[in-house]
């Protein structure tokens, strides 16, 4: 086993945990279209977001309204609860880029079904 000078043993070790992968939740799309149905669809529905006129002009934009109004409504959403219900939003009327670090897909394939995997959130 090779021998390592102590500053560069220390270093590597203080950045373990930058370097170590994030949480990774899975985006959950149906979780994210039942918040919305419950918050926002009252306020809001369809026309909103097909009208020839959007107001969000990508992924980033979408994401900033749904902060906005949770925010404005006090839903108390987390991190998790908002990409879900950008994700739903994003993949039902505007399919924009999504971020990897939001809609990663790992490269392993169901076996059963041969579909791809999962989407998971990856580091934020």
């Amino acid at each position: 086993m090779p021998r390592y000078p102590r500053p560069l043993l220390a270093a590597v070790l203080a950045a373990a945990p930058v370097l170590a992968p994030a949480d990774s939740a899975a985006i959950d799309v149906d979780r994210g279209r039942a918040l919305y149905e419950e918050r926002c669809l009252g306020c809001h529905g369809q026309s909103v977001h097909s009208r020839e006129k959007r107001v969000a002009a990508d992924f980033a934009s979408v994401r900033q309204w749904v902060v906005r109004w949770n925010e404005a409504l006090g839903a108390r959403w987390g991190t998790e609860e908002v990409d879900d219900v950008t994700v739903y939003l994003n993949s039902a009327y505007y399919r924009y880029p999504c971020p990897p670090a939001v809609c990663r897909v790992t490269a392993l394939m169901d076996i059963n079904s041969r579909a791809p995997a999962t989407p998971y959130r990856g580091g934020q």
